[in-house]
C-alpha cells in the first residue's frame, strides 16, 4: 500500500504533467495586423529603415536580432562623392536567435535588389514587423520562428535606392515608372557616379541581379546598360555578401523581391529551357499564386512561370538560378503589384504610398506558404522526377476538453509505398508537416494516413496545397514513457527510506 508521502508525490507529479498548455490564437494569418513599428503610410529612408529594424530587434531580443554583412560603395548623391559606406544591415527571426541551427534548422533568405522597385523593401519590412509581433498570438508564425531560421536583408541595394530617392516620391526625376535600377558603383573610376538617363537606369553602376556567377557571361557587357552584368562575377559587395551568407549559413531556400509585373518566377531564368525540377517549382507556383490578391481582390491573382513566359525576357547571371543551379536549392524570385499593364496608368517602379499596405497584403500569404515548405531539400538533378511536390498538412492535438496537447508525435505516412514524416506538437498542440519532405513523389490520388495520439486521419493531397486537420484524442502514448519512469524513481526512493 503506498504511503502517504508516495501517494502526494505522485499527485504533484500528475497535476505537472497533465495541467493543459492553453493555445494561442488559431492559425490564420492575415487579419487585423496593426504594425507597432512603422505606420506603412510611405516608403522608409534607409535611415528610417535602419532606425525601425534596430529598434525592432531590441524590442523583440529573444527572437530577433540585427548585424551587417558587409558595406555598399558608399555613393552619397548630396555631397556627390562616395564618402558614405552603407552597412548592409540583415534581420534574423528564430527563436535561438544568437545561436546557428542550419544543421537541424532549415534557413530560408529573402533579399531585394533593385534600387527603384520601392515595394520591395517596403515588403521585407512588413514581413518582418508581422513574425515578430505575431510571434505569441499566431500559431503558424510561431511554429516558423521556433523551427525556421528565417533571414532578411530588407534593403540590400542601399546606395541604388538613396540615388533614386531615399523612399522620398518628390526626389524623383522623371515618371514614376522610371528610375534608377542599378547599384552605384564607378564604372570609370573618376570619383563620380555618371548618369546618363536615370529615367531608364542609364549610365554607371551595375545590375545586381546580372552579376552572379551562372551563365553571367551570358548577361550585358555594356557598362552604360540598366542590365550592365558588372566586370566579373560577384564584383559587388552586395552579392558578394549575399554569396558568403548564403554559404556560412547553408541557406535552404532563397527568395529575391522585385516588383512589378504581379508575377512568381521559377527557374531558369537564364532561358527558356525547363528546370530538372520543373514539376516541382509549378506546383510551389500554382500553390503559392492561390494565396495571392490583385488589388485586394480574392479572386484575381499572380501569374507564375519562368520569366520568359510571364514577363518576357530571359536573365542571365541571377542570384535564384545560382542558388538553384550551383547549390541544388529551392529558388524563386517574385515581380510584386501592379501588374504590368498599368505600367504608364497607373503606379510604375514607384506605387503610390496608398497602395503599401495593399500590395504587401496581396502577397502575404503566399509568402508564409514559401516559408511553410521551405524545409524542402530537393533532390539531386538527375533524380528531380521523383521530387515530391510542396503540400502543407497542419492543425492540433487536443484532448477531450479541448486543451492543446504538447509533445504529442504526429506522423504521416504514404499508404501506397510507406513512406513517412513526422513532427511533434509545440506548446500550443499545433503541428505542421510538408509533403514535400517526403522521400518520393506523390499524386493526388494517393492514400495518406495521420496518425496522432493512437487517433487517424485518412485523407489526399488534392486540394489547393494546404490541409487543416485537428485531431481530438483522449491520452497520448507517448506520456507514458515520462510518467512510468518517474513512477519507478518515486517508488524506489520510498522501499529506500522504508529500509532506513
Amino acid at each position: 500500500m503506498l504511503s502517504k508521502r508516495l501517494f502526494s508525490l505522485i499527485a504533484v507529479v500528475m497535476l505537472i504533467l497533465l495541467v493543459p498548455n492553453f493555445p494561442s490564437s488559431a492559425a490564420s494569418n492575415e487579419k487585423s495586423f496593426t504594425p507597432e513599428f512603422f505606420s506603412f503610410d510611405h516608403y522608409p529612408s534607409y535611415e528610417e529603415m535602419n532606425a525601425t529594424i534596430h529598434r525592432m530587434a531590441e524590442n523583440y531580443s529573444s527572437i530577433m536580432k540585427v548585424f551587417s554583412i558587409g558595406k555598399t560603395w558608399g555613393w552619397d548623391p548630396i555631397t556627390n562623392s562616395y564618402d558614405s559606406p552603407r552597412n548592409i544591415w540583415t534581420i534574423k527571426i528564430s527563436d535561438n536567435v544568437d545561436k546557428d541551427e542550419n544543421d537541424t534548422e532549415p534557413s530560408i533568405l529573402i533579399t531585394w535588389h533593385h534600387a527603384r522597385e520601392w515595394i520591395g523593401p517596403a515588403f521585407n519590412l512588413y514581413l518582418a514587423e508581422h513574425l515578430v509581433e505575431e510571434y505569441h498570438t499566431n500559431d503558424t508564425i510561431h511554429w516558423l520562428v521556433d523551427h525556421y531560421e528565417i533571414y532578411i536583408i530588407p534593403m540590400a541595394n542601399a546606395d541604388g535606392y538613396v540615388e533614386d530617392g531615399n523612399g522620398n516620391m518628390s526626389n524623383l526625376t522623371g515618371q514614376s515608372t522610371g528610375g534608377w535600377r542599378k547599384n552605384c558603383r564607378d564604372n570609370n573610376g573618376n570619383g563620380k557616379l555618371d548618369v546618363i538617363d536615370k529615367w531608364d537606369a542609364e549610365g554607371e553602376g551595375v545590375d545586381p541581379e546580372r552579376n552572379w556567377d551562372w551563365h553571367w557571361s551570358e548577361g550585358d557587357a555594356n557598362p552604360n546598360s540598366p542590365t550592365y552584368h558588372g566586370p566579373h562575377p560577384f564584383s559587388e559587395p552586395v552579392t558578394k555578401a549575399e554569396r558568403d551568407l548564403i554559404i556560412s549559413k547553408d541557406i535552404d531556400s532563397f527568395v529575391v523581391i522585385h516588383s512589378f509585373s504581379a508575377a512568381i518566377l521559377l527557374p531558369w531564368f537564364y532561358t527558356s529551357i525547363a528546370s530538372s525540377h520543373r514539376d516541382f517549382y509549378y506546383s510551389l507556383g500554382k500553390y503559392m499564386a492561390e494565396r495571392t490578391m490583385l488589388d485586394g481582390n480574392p479572386a484575381r491573382h499572380f501569374s507564375y512561370g519562368q520569366p520568359y513566359q510571364v514577363i518576357g525576357y530571359n536573365a542571365p547571371g541571377g542570384s535564384s538560378d545560382w542558388v538553384y543551379g550551383k547549390l541544388n536549392k529551392m529558388a524563386i524570385a517574385v515581380e510584386m503589384e501592379p501588374l504590368y499593364g498599368n505600367f504608364f496608368l497607373q503606379d510604375g517602379f514607384h506605387a503610390k504610398p496608398d497602395k503599401i499596405v495593399t500590395y504587401c497584403k496581396d502577397f502575404y500569404e503566399a509568402m508564409i506558404y514559401f516559408l511553410e515548405v521551405s524545409n524542402t531539400k530537393l533532390k539531386p538533378k538527375d533524380e528531380a522526377m521523383d521530387q515530391p511536390s510542396p503540400y502543407v498538412i497542419w492543425g492540433h492535438v487536443k484532448d477531450n476538453q479541448g486543451n492543446p496537447i504538447s509533445g504529442a508525435r504526429v506522423e504521416i505516412k504514404n499508404e501506397d509505398n510507406g513512406d513517412s514524416i513526422y513532427a511533434y506538437t509545440d506548446e500550443n498542440g499545433f503541428y505542421m508537416l510538408n509533403l514535400a519532405t517526403l522521400h518520393h513523389r506523390y499524386n493526388s490520388t494517393t492514400n495518406f494516413t495521420l496518425i496522432a495520439g493512437g487517433e487517424t486521419h485518412n485523407f489526399r493531397a488534392n486540394g489547393s496545397g494546404r490541409l487543416h486537420i485537428e485531431i481530438t484524442t483522449p491520452y497520448v502514448p507517448e506520456m507514458s514513457y515520462i510518467i512510468v519512469p518517474i513512477l519507478c524513481i518515486l517508488i524506489a526512493i520510498e522501499i529506500r527510506l522504508r529500509k532506513q
